[in-house]
């Protein structure tokens, strides 16, 4: 294709499986130092897309954002890898523990506004504001972490919900109904402040050795499609299915536009495989936690001329299957953006 395409064109027609003029590339990572305050992330954010190029931005705010709005409290200033430190509530997980979360108050206001900014500084960028699911959010929630390591917390979480859920079933359709109701009333915050969509993460719950499919059908779906809904008529809504050995035939029916995963080295479907399954556009193709993090420039391009291959140039867009680590090496992120030409 010869016509020059900008960002949001070019985008616009991988999504749609239009002829590009070569595929969009991006990737993304939480910015610590930058995350405790909604003007900072703006910044960094900016900076994160002009030092790279990217085709589109994916907003990665503090893993714990979501949890305040419902009323849990995070020391900002202790972090186990990209998890603040829980404060309160501490005691063992209740209903009377939720608030109603309300986009116009604290974090959640601070991050509306974060789109608001970014909306004015990316320009022809299109970007999507990152919102977890209600079973991800629900994890944050009951988790009381004792750990001071990122997998122990994540572990946690996880644990922890799915104890309330085998347990408690009534208590936790009871809490998800409640944070479904907050996060659909963010998600259109979020795109009536500019965002093009949603970076709808489903963290690490819809897969082998955490939710059944069964649980998933029950407690994860119902409530994602409520949110999902609120945000239908979004240009760039995107599902991301976290972690190894996915549920695959549970989410690739989801009404977004495109499916992020890790496709590489984790148990799931590659990209050629999932082109078979689906007429979602897919976005991923690289591994985030072997050559990005650890290989060199020259094997980080091998890799991403390899995945251009195998997943061809329509509906297509290259990026790592979740987020890059914060010290993911500077000549790596530039060398993924420079294996697809100018």
């Amino acid at each position: 294709m010869s016509v020059h395409l900008d960002k949001r064109e070019r985008v616009e027609a991988a999504l749609t499986g239009k002829p590009v003029d070569r595929v969009p590339v991006s990737a993304w990572g939480h910015l610590l130092t930058a995350e405790v305050r909604g003007a900072d992330l703006s910044k960094a954010t900016l900076k994160w897309a002009r030092d790279y190029d990217w085709d589109w931005i994916k907003v990665n705010p503090r893993a714990t954002v979501f949890a305040e709005g419902f009323g849990a409290r995070f020391d900002l200033k202790t972090y186990y890898g990209v998890f603040p430190k829980l404060t309160a509530p501490t005691r063992p997980f209740t209903l009377d523990d939720l608030k109603p979360g309300d986009p116009g108050q604290g974090s959640w206001a601070e991050h509306v506004e974060l789109v608001s900014s970014l909306k004015k500084g990316l320009g022809e960028v299109p970007f999507v504001q990152t919102l977890f699911s209600p079973a991800s959010v629900l994890g944050f929630l009951v988790g009381r972490p004792a750990a001071t390591t990122q997998s122990e917390v994540a572990q946690n979480h996880a644990d922890t919900l799915l104890n309330l859920i085998r347990t408690q079933p009534k208590v936790a359709h009871q809490a998800l109904d409640l944070i479904a109701a907050g996060l659909e009333k963010l998600a259109k915050a979020f795109v009536e402040a500019g965002a093009d969509g949603v970076f709808f993460a489903i963290t690490k719950l819809a897969r082998e050795g955490a939710l059944t499919p069964a649980e998933f059908e029950e407690f994860g779906k119902p409530y994602d499609l409520r949110v999902l809904k609120a945000v239908a008529s979004a240009r760039f809504n995107i599902l991301h299915l976290c972690g190894p050995r996915v549920h695959w035939e549970n989410a690739v029916d989801y009404p977004v536009r495109a499916l992020n995963w890790a496709s590489v080295g984790q148990g799931n479907l590659s990209v050629a495989e999932a082109k078979k399954t689906t007429d979602l556009a897919l976005i991923g193709g690289l591994d985030e936690v072997g050559v990005i993090q650890s290989g060199t420039p020259s094997e980080v391009e091998a890799s991403a001329r390899q995945a251009l291959a195998s997943a061809g140039s329509t509906k297509f867009l290259l990026a790592p299957g979740c987020c890059v680590e914060p010290d993911v090496p500077v000549e790596n992120l530039k060398a993924l953006r420079r294996s697809v030409g100018a």
